[in-house]
């Protein structure tokens, strides 16, 4: 499973910076008219940098460390949280977003895998401990 979230995130980190201005504004629904375009251009890009590392580490922990894998499937959904969580103190003062963040619901489908998964491997080594 880490191999398979790996290769959504190498998806993820493409639609993000190869093909980002399409991102930007047929998914994001961002508004790319205002000075700003270019800062909102480059942050999409840059989290699409770490899609690309999120997912070649999972690929690869998930082919040759199970154990670390497991750990990164608890970790990046954890760490998912907190910086939503970051990020809406950090807009409370400002106006509402006017973007649609059209990615929003795979996200919610993909960080419920990761969730699933991580649990579902807690699960499987308690049974394997508690086996005679």
């Amino acid at each position: 499973m880490a191999v398979l979230l790996g290769g959504i995130d190498l998806f993820r980190g493409f639609m993000h910076t190869v093909i980002l201005p399409y991102s930007a504004t047929h998914i994001a629904c961002l508004d790319l008219s205002g000075p700003t375009a270019s800062d909102l251009l480059r942050l999409l890009g840059l989290f699409g940098i770490s899609n690309f590392i999120t997912g070649a580490t999972l690929i690869l922990t998930g082919l040759y460390a199970r154990p670390i894998a497991l750990a990164l499937l608890g970790l990046i959904p954890a760490f998912y949280g907190l910086g939503l969580l970051a990020i809406h103190v950090a807009m409370n003062p400002y106006p509402p977003s006017t973007a649609q963040w059209g990615g929003r619901p795979f996200m919610v489908v993909n960080l419920s895998l990761y969730v699933l998964t991580f649990l579902a491997g807690l699960l499987a080594l308690r049974q394997r401990k508690t086996k005679p």
